[in-house]
């Protein structure tokens, strides 16, 4: 009699809650999303999709699919996931079949080479500057690739984002929407791009980018009288000065 109870008990039990780590197909540079499965809050399959889309923000849109990080084989229901696995978020594309273990192997070390380069002195025009590097935020306005009718996006980077250029990538994301997906570049306004952390300056303007190329516009119309010179440099940019700060209507049909 006893066992009667104990079985009706069982059954009024909730799911159990899980947490997976989920990673982009075929990105070997992301280094993972952790999510908790919470069945009062992820009731179905879509639902525990949507979370994942919003969650790996990937630059091949919606998530459609969920693979094994081994066979690629595809997981169609949340009592298939595992606690405490890892797994593989993908849209309409084929499984793409990399090392996703060794993805989080690496990571600690990628941290450690960002944290090392803003000490190469041969490489420092300005030292005082880059010595105040890890010890305080930066404040950039990034520009929409292509789209010089919007105002750039004012973003306070933390000065721990710093140490990791994915990081600050991933924050410019975050305030900048691209069509294409994620931000991959950034770039000057002249177009040269940024190879890391270390050369951004504090209030200076930027254009994010994602999959696409870069786009040679007049984003610096949006740039403050005061610091135009000082953010857009000479040489080429000069040929623009004066229609930016007095015919900005004149420059824009001229490029």
């Amino acid at each position: 009699m006893s066992a009667i109870p104990g079985r009706a008990t069982s059954r009024s039990h909730p799911s159990p809650i899980k947490t997976v780590v989920v990673y982009r197909n075929g990105d070997a540079f992301f280094p993972g999303r952790r999510f908790v499965i919470n069945p009062r809050q992820v009731s179905s399959f879509d639902s525990f999709l949507n979370t994942v889309t919003g969650g790996v923000e990937a630059p091949f849109g919606a998530v459609r699919n969920v693979y094994t990080p081994r066979e690629g084989h595809r997981i169609q229901s949340l009592e298939t996931l595992q606690h405490g696995e890892i797994y593989v978020a993908g849209g309409t594309e084929r499984f793409k079949k990399i090392n996703y273990f060794h993805i989080t192997l690496k990571k600690p070390q990628r941290k450690k080479s960002e944290v090392i380069k803003p000490v190469v002195h041969s490489r420092i025009i300005v030292p005082a500057r880059w010595r105040k590097f890890l010890h305080e935020s930066c404040t950039i306005n990034v520009f929409t690739n292509g789209d010089v009718l919007v105002p750039p996006a004012r973003i306070l980077i933390p000065k721990y984002t710093l140490r990791s250029w994915e990081r600050v990538l991933a924050m410019v994301t975050e305030k900048v929407h691209l069509r294409t997906g994620a931000v991959h570049r950034l770039y000057t306004l002249d177009g040269t791009p940024l190879s890391g952390s270390v050369e951004l300056e504090n209030s200076h303007y930027y254009v994010a980018t994602g999959v696409e190329r870069f786009r040679l516009l007049p984003y610096f119309h949006w740039v403050p009288r005061k610091g135009l010179i000082q953010d857009i440099g000479l040489g080429v940019h000069s040929d623009f000065l004066p229609p930016v700060m007095r015919k900005g209507k004149q420059h824009t049909r001229e490029l």
